[in-house]
């Protein structure tokens, strides 16, 4: 049925069809996947618990323990 159907259009109009489908598909997916996945712990629902305050916070006090010398300099 596809196969007949794509011989009929032009190899353009196949693309033109396909192509957006495909990237659509894809994002659809993964938006699924990202939005109804498990909560990770972070600030917001579904984000990264490397981004909530106590994390960060936890990083600066672990730079400070292990004297990080980052091209900016940690305040007190």
């Amino acid at each position: 049925m596809f196969y007949s159907l794509s011989q009929k259009l032009s190899k353009g109009s196949t693309f033109a069809i396909t192509i957006p489908t495909v990237l659509a598909a894809s994002y659809a997916t993964f938006a699924f996947f990202r939005y109804t996945g498990p909560d990770l712990g972070g600030d917001v629902p579904g984000a990264p618990k490397t981004t909530s305050a106590e994390w960060q916070a936890a990083s600066v006090e672990y730079g400070k323990a292990q004297k990080a010398n980052p091209i900016r300099h940690f305040k007190d």
